[in-house]
């Protein structure tokens, strides 16, 4: 096959053309360019994951907005700036921040996923975004995502703080977990489901560079014309962090896994962060970033510690060979 246009790692699946972007470019069509639409996939970076406090657990990072669509590319030629958005930076001293936006030019853009609220009453609240973070001991509600009655929805809120464990970040497929008790027993709420791609993005050969692993069962209601895989999944919140003292020092929440927080273990799921647990101020336990170019949120901390950075987006465009 010959592509029609540049920009981007190309590759062909299903008598489509399908320009991959995992850093920022520009998408430009060649003289023999012919279709009148594109099929996209815009993610944005997750949020960052919030600084635990002194004895609190804190929010995951919410997801970065997931968009997929198709739209008229206009007549040739056509040169298109594409923005892969980075992920936000776990709270650390001060508060996290969100994820930066991705955009397929400027009419196509999805949000930044919302930071995790922090684990101390010094830093930073909850904030909205494609997904949003997690709620912390700072501000307990998690924030608001994307989601109905906005248009086209993008992601979902965050879960609330509970009892020293941290909300986990909403998904681009289903909301945050809230945090749990009782003190003696704490966890942090796992980060929202994520989405996979369109179909016509999973191409087998790109099964282990991307993408993340994500559920193998049918996810009903949050994974439509999905299959069951458990590949090529993105966009899922970052787990909240607990503080715990002592019994259960592995309490963080699982990143993008939407089961009930203290759940058995499942995921970390469409490239969200674990959440970390922690039995002193040396730090906290098993917290992971959020996964690069599936817009994952970072994983929330307790105690002190730094929270999770968020993962980066990633811009796919496709069109028929």
């Amino acid at each position: 096959a010959t592509a029609k246009a540049t920009g981007g790692a190309i590759s062909y699946y299903g008598g489509k053309t399908i320009h991959t972007f995992t850093g920022s470019g520009t998408f430009a069509t060649t003289s023999d360019w012919s279709a009148a639409t594109v099929e996209y996939v815009i993610v944005a970076g997750g949020g960052g994951g919030g600084r635990g406090g002194s004895a609190e657990g804190s929010g995951g990072g919410g997801a970065g907005g997931f968009r997929t669509g198709t739209t008229p590319i206009g007549a040739h030629p056509v040169s298109t700036v594409i923005q892969v958005g980075a992920g936000g930076i776990g709270g650390v001293a001060s508060a996290a921040t969100s994820g930066t936006p991705s955009y397929f030019g400027t009419p196509i853009t999805s949000a930044g996923g919302g930071a995790g609220a922090s684990g101390t009453g010094s830093s930073n609240n909850a904030l909205d975004g494609g997904s949003g973070g997690g709620g912390g001991y700072n501000d307990n509600t998690g924030a608001s995502g994307n989601t109905p009655p906005v248009s086209p929805v993008q992601g979902y809120g965050g879960g609330d703080y509970g009892a020293y464990g941290g909300g986990g970040g909403g998904g681009a497929g289903g909301p945050g977990v809230n945090g749990t008790g009782p003190t003696t027993d704490p966890f942090g709420g796992p980060g929202g489901l994520g989405k996979q791609l369109p179909s016509t993005f999973r191409n087998p050969t790109s099964a282990t560079s991307l993408g993340a692993a994500g559920p193998t069962g049918s996810v009903p209601g949050t994974n439509p014309g999905g299959d069951t895989s458990g590949k090529f999944w993105f966009a899922g919140g970052g787990g909240g962090g607990t503080y715990d003292p002592g019994v259960n020092p592995t309490g963080g929440g699982r990143g993008g896994s939407g089961d009930a927080a203290g759940s058995p273990a499942a995921g970390p799921y469409a490239g969200g962060g674990n959440g970390g647990a922690s039995e002193s101020a040396a730090g906290g336990i098993g917290m992971t970033d959020g996964t690069a170019n599936t817009g994952g949120g970072g994983g929330g901390n307790a105690q002190g510690t730094p929270g999770r950075t968020g993962g980066s987006g990633i811009v796919l465009i496709a069109y028929p060979t």
